[in-house]
C-alpha cells in the first residue's frame, strides 16, 4: 500500500512537472525572443548613432578622399559589430554596402525599406532584406540628411535573425535543467512526505484489522502532534469506548441472563412445589407471595429493555404539557413507601418557592423521577436518608435528589450515563437492574435540552441535579 502511494504522489509530481514545462517553455520562449530582439535593436541603433556623424560628413563634402574614409570606417566598423551595413539615396540607389548576396532583389526591397521607413521613422523592417542577404533578418534604419538639408541618405542596419537560436537552444537546455533538478528535489519531497504519511496510515490501518477481528487492546503507537497524530489518538479513544462498551455489553449478557434464570428457577420451582404436594397448603399463599414478586421484578426487567429498544423513537416524539413538578415528585415518591420503610430511610421533600409548573412532557418526567428516587433508594444505607429539593432558578425549575451511602467512585462518573454500565453492586443489597436506567434519564433530559450533573463523595453521599423549563 505504502509503495502504491509513493509511487502515486511521485507520479503526480511528474505530470505536475511536465505540464508546467510544457506549458512555461514556451512563455520563456517568447518572452525570452522578445526580450533578445529589443536588445539587438537598440544595439544597431547604436550602430546608426555611432556612424551617423560619419556619413553625415561624407554626405556634406564629397571628396574622394573623404569617400575612402567613409569606406574604410565602415568596412571595419561593420566587421567588428558583425552587422551589414547599407547606405542608399532617396531613389533607392545603393552608395555603400558590405554584404550584398543577391543585388538582383535590391532594387525592389530597398525601394520598400525607403517608403516603410518614411511612413514611420521605427517603422519594423524586420524581414525587409531577407532576399538581399540571402538568410533571415532583423533591420533598423533612420534617415541621414546633409548639414544643407538638400542631400539625404538612409542608413540600414541588419543582423541574421539565426544568430539568435543558439541563445533560444540554450534558454531551453536551462529551463529543462532547471526542471529536471527541480523534479529531483521534488521527487525526493515527495517520497518523504509520503513516508511520514503512509508509514503512520498503515500502522492505522493494521490497528483497525485487529479491531475488526474483535481485538480492542491493540492501540495506534504515534504520538506526533499533527493532523495524523490526532487521528491515532481518536482511533485509540475509540477503541477505549468500543472496549468499554463491548465489556458493558458482556456484563449485560452474564447479568441479564443470571437475573432472569434466579426468577425464573425459584418461579419453576414453587409452582412446581405446589403442583406437586411438596408444599403444603397452608403454605403456598406465602411461596405464591414469592413468585408474584419474582414475576414483577421480571417484569420489570423486560419494560426496562422495550423502554431502552424505543428510547430513540421516544424521545423524538414528545408530548410537552404544562404541570406541577413538585406534585409530581409527591407521587412518584410515595409509589417507594415501602422499600423505604423497610429500610428506616428518613425522607426529606424540600420545595422553595410557590410556583412550580413547568413545560415538559409529564410522562418523561415521571420516568426521570422514577429512576433517580428508585435508585436514591436502591443505595441508600439502612437508616440513612434521601433529601429532594425542588426550587424554581431562572427560569428554570432545579431538582436535587440525594441519598446517603456509599456513592460512587470520581473515575466512574463519566461511566455512568452509559447503557448496561453498572456500579459496584457490593454496595446495595438489591442487586437487580440492567444498567440503562440513567442511560434512559440522559437520553430524556437531552431530548428536552435541559441538563442532569452528579456529583458524589464516598461514604458520603450521591446526589443529582437536573433541570425542567417553567411554563
Amino acid at each position: 500500500m505504502r509503495k502504491r502511494v509513493i509511487l502515486s504522489l511521485m507520479a503526480g509530481a511528474l505530470c505536475v512537472m511536465l505540464i508546467s514545462f510544457i506549458v512555461l517553455t514556451p512563455i520563456f520562449f517568447i518572452s525570452f525572443r522578445a526580450s533578445a530582439i529589443n536588445e539587438l535593436n537598440t544595439q544597431m541603433y547604436d550602430s546608426i548613432k555611432h556612424v551617423k556623424p560619419l556619413a553625415q560628413m561624407s554626405l556634406s563634402f564629397r571628396t574622394s578622399k573623404m569617400d575612402k574614409l567613409f569606406n574604410e570606417s565602415m568596412s571595419q566598423f561593420a566587421y567588428f559589430s558583425k552587422s551589414n551595413i547599407l547606405f542608399m539615396d532617396t531613389f533607392g540607389n545603393v552608395i555603400w554596402a558590405n554584404n550584398i548576396t543577391s543585388a538582383d532583389k535590391m532594387k525592389s526591397n530597398s525601394l520598400e525599406a525607403l517608403k516603410t521607413l518614411g511612413t514611420s521613422p521605427n517603422a519594423n523592417l524586420s524581414g525587409i532584406f531577407d532576399e538581399v542577404y540571402g538568410e533571415k533578418t532583423i533591420t533598423v534604419g533612420e534617415f541621414i540628411k546633409s548639414d544643407t538639408g538638400e542631400n539625404a541618405w538612409a542608413v540600414f542596419c541588419s543582423k541574421p535573425e539565426p544568430t539568435l537560436i543558439g541563445q533560444y537552444k540554450f534558454v531551453i537546455y536551462e529551463i529543462f535543467m532547471i526542471e529536471l533538478i527541480t523534479l529531483f528535489f521534488a521527487s525526493m519531497f515527495m517520497f518523504l512526505f509520503s513516508r511520514n504519511i503512509t508509514h503512520p496510515l498503515k500502522k492505522i490501518n493494521n490497528t483497525l484489522k485487529e479491531f475488526a477481528k474483535g481485538n480492542f487492546e491493540k492501540r495506534v503507537q504515534y504520538n506526533k502532534n499533527n493532523e495524523i497524530g490526532e487521528l491515532a489518538s481518536n482511533i485509540n479513544q475509540m477503541a477505549d469506548s468500543i472496549g468499554s462498551l463491548e465489556k458493558m455489553r458482556q456484563d449485560f449478557v452474564s447479568d441479564i441472563s443470571h437475573e432472569l434464570r434466579t426468577p425464573m428457577t425459584s418461579i419453576s420451582g414453587f409452582v412446581e412445589g405446589i403442583l406437586d404436594g411438596t408444599i403444603p397448603k397452608e403454605n403456598q399463599d406465602k411461596y405464591l407471595a414469592i413468585v408474584l414478586s419474582e414475576t414483577k421484578r421480571l417484569s420489570r426487567m423486560v419494560n426496562e429493555l422495550l423502554t431502552l429498544s424505543r428510547i430513540d423513537d421516544q424521545v423524538k416524539n414528545l408530548s410537552k404539557t404544562n404541570f406541577d413538578f413538585a406534585e409530581m415528585a409527591k407521587l412518584v415518591l410515595i409509589k417507594f413507601e415501602d422499600d423505604i420503610t423497610s429500610k428506616n430511610i428518613d425522607v426529606d421533600f424540600e420545595t422553595y418557592g410557590d410556583e412550580f409548573t413547568v413545560n415538559a412532557d409529564a410522562d418523561k418526567y415521571t420516568q426521570i423521577l422514577t429512576n433517580l428516587i428508585h435508585n436514591a433508594v436502591k443505595f441508600a444505607d439502612k437508616n440513612g436518608k434521601i433529601t429532594i429539593s425542588i426550587k424554581p432558578v431562572g427560569n428554570k425549575c432545579e431538582c436535587r435528589v440525594k441519598n446517603t451511602g456509599y456513592g460512587i467512585e470520581e473515575d466512574k462518573l463519566n461511566f455512568i450515563w452509559e447503557r448496561f454500565y453498572k456500579v459496584d453492586n457490593s454496595r446495595s443489597t438489591d442487586r437487580s437492574g440492567t444498567g440503562i436506567g440513567l442511560y434512559i434519564v440522559k437520553k430524556i433530559i437531552d431530548a428536552h435540552g435541559e441538563k442532569i450533573s452528579v456529583k458524589s463523595v464516598i461514604n458520603e453521599y450521591t446526589e443529582f441535579v437536573f433541570t425542567a423549563e417553567m411554563a
